[in-house]
């Protein structure tokens, strides 16, 4: 059952940003040509280098910018951010400040006006229309912690140099030591940064649209068990919405959570610590007080 579709977001008023259009399309039209080339060239070590790269991006939103800077469900050591924040710039989806920063307001403002990405106005206006209208200021108050981290500024203040290197060039040059350097560009860049757009997007949309209730009646978060794979995890949307501190989406050791493995891999190897858990007793009393965040 989708939501209830009110009327145009308030942001929908803004004119488009036509570099991201232009940018969208492109990534669009070269990702298409990758599925292409994939499929005549047949090169395995490309697209098991598009597998990795997709792998390291996805574990770097799941549990860099989304867990770790939009929640702080974590803590991690400089390495560790340091993995977090350089792959994430190759998911070409802004700096790990900005992300968060939006984020924040889509948990603060749930369903509201004032949530960027509210599925009540529209799933596409949740899926990717919402960036085609939104600037890429922020409201620094709303990130002031992370604009005290030093890693978080460097990776802000040199995004596009990062991401560009880290999303493409990086591809271009693994592929290119078995003579692929153009198999690095179309598939492990952009097809997999095409896939990778809207496996995230899916999220927005899909899971706050598709799926199951397990605690409320109100509200747009679901559990949606198609975006289990392809979001790492990321798919039981409702529990998150009802404790977003937690480190953990599936809190059984038997719920398809690769974030939540790789947190602990990490904090076994002291690369993360002071792990924040919402027992289910609280999230029960939550869900009943209608709590939502």
């Amino acid at each position: 059952m989708t939501a209830s579709l009110t009327r145009p977001h308030p942001l929908a008023s803004r004119p488009l940003n036509w570099n991201l259009v232009a940018w969208f399309t492109a990534v669009h039209f070269f990702g298409i040509a990758g599925l292409w080339y994939a499929w005549a060239h047949n090169h395995i070590a490309t697209i098991a280098l598009a597998l990795a790269l997709f792998t390291l991006c996805h574990l770097s939103i799941t549990a860099g910018m989304h867990r770790l800077y939009a929640h702080q469900s974590y803590r991690a050591r400089k390495p560790l951010e340091v993995f977090l924040l350089f792959f994430s710039a190759a998911t070409f989806q802004n700096s790990a400040l900005t992300w968060a920063h939006y984020h924040r307001l889509h948990h603060w403002h749930s369903d509201t006006d004032k949530d960027p990405y509210s599925v009540r106005h529209g799933f596409w206006w949740a899926h990717f229309f919402w960036i085609l209208r939104t600037s890429a200021g922020i409201d620094e108050k709303k990130v002031k912690d992370l604009r005290r981290n030093p890693l978080v500024m460097f990776q802000h203040r040199n995004y596009y140099s990062l991401a560009s290197f880290a999303g493409l060039l990086l591809p271009i040059a693994i592929a290119s030591l078995w003579g692929d350097a153009l198999g690095g560009l179309l598939v492990a860049g952009f097809l997999r940064l095409m896939v990778q757009y809207h496996s995230t997007w899916s999220i927005n949309s899909v899971a706050h649209t598709f799926g199951f209730r397990r605690y409320l009646r109100t509200g747009t978060a679901r559990l949606s068990p198609y975006l289990a794979i392809s979001s790492v995890g990321e798919n039981n949307h409702e529990r998150h919405h009802l404790a977003h501190e937690d480190y953990r989406l599936g809190t059984k050791w038997y719920h398809f959570d690769v974030g939540k493995w790789f947190i602990e891999a990490c904090a076994l190897l002291g690369l993360a610590h002071s792990l924040r858990t919402v027992t289910e007793e609280a999230v029960l009393v939550r869900a009943k007080r209608g709590t939502i965040c």
